[in-house]
């Protein structure tokens, strides 16, 4: 498994700095960074069974937190949104990439022209 960048790890090391006893949307919000995390390496790894897992992890988080209303953890918040900012950052930035590396090797591989979960 690959190192999550140096600006992506200050931000998890800030993160858990401040972190204490989680309430519900602090645990999602962390869960939602890892998983962001786990999307940008394997988009460094061209690790398509990956990005298919995380596809249904990232819908049920992104459910959970948008269920919650209240947080008290201000502080822990701010720095889990501006780590899922950097992570998310990453993960455009790689897709790109990788949309662009797959439009080539896919069809020289598998014939097909686009991945799904049909074609893996």
């Amino acid at each position: 498994m690959t190192q999550p960048a140096p600006q992506i790890q200050q931000l998890r090391d800030a993160q858990e700095a401040v972190t204490g006893p989680s309430d519900p949307i602090v645990q999602s919000a962390e869960r939602l960074c890892a998983t962001l995390e786990r999307i940008g390496d394997a988009l460094v790894a061209l690790d398509v069974e990956t990005l298919l897992e995380t596809e249904e992890t990232l819908s049920q988080l992104l459910a959970a937190i948008g269920r919650e209303h209240r947080t008290v953890d201000h502080a822990a918040i701010e720095a889990l949104a501006e780590r899922g900012r950097a992570a998310l950052l990453r993960c455009r930035l790689l897709g790109g990439a990788f949309t662009s590396v797959a439009r080539v090797r896919l069809p020289l591989h598998t014939g097909v022209e686009t991945y799904s979960r049909d074609t893996i």
